[in-house]
């Protein structure tokens, strides 16, 4: 499966930026809505900076984790292929025996 996501980010007339992203598989999606009208404070901006790199190595594994699903699914369907196209070429109880599998 690709994790495919649409992003877009939209700035009103009053310089409040919306951002929505989209995951096209699954249909999920999120907002968030950013205004500049307080702005944020020094201890704000460490907090999320520092949650950010709490999570690098977690969303670095997630990937890793999505990738390595999608070369398995993606090799799954390279021999189901191959199997459908040689199967006969294969011994009776070999053929069967691997589309078992």
């Amino acid at each position: 499966i690709n994790a495919e996501y649409g992003v877009t980010f939209d700035i009103d007339a009053n310089g409040i930026l919306h951002v929505s992203a989209k995951d096209k598989a699954t249909g999920k999606h999120a907002n968030i809505t950013i205004q500049a009208s307080s702005g944020l404070s020094e201890e704000e901006i460490q907090r999320m900076v520092q949650d950010a790199e709490a999570n690098a190595e977690e969303d670095r594994k997630l990937l890793d984790l999505v990738q390595a699903r999608n070369q398995a699914e993606s090799m799954i369907h390279s021999v189901q292929k191959s199997l459908d196209e040689h199967g006969d070429k294969l011994d009776a109880d070999e053929g069967r025996r691997l589309k078992r599998r």
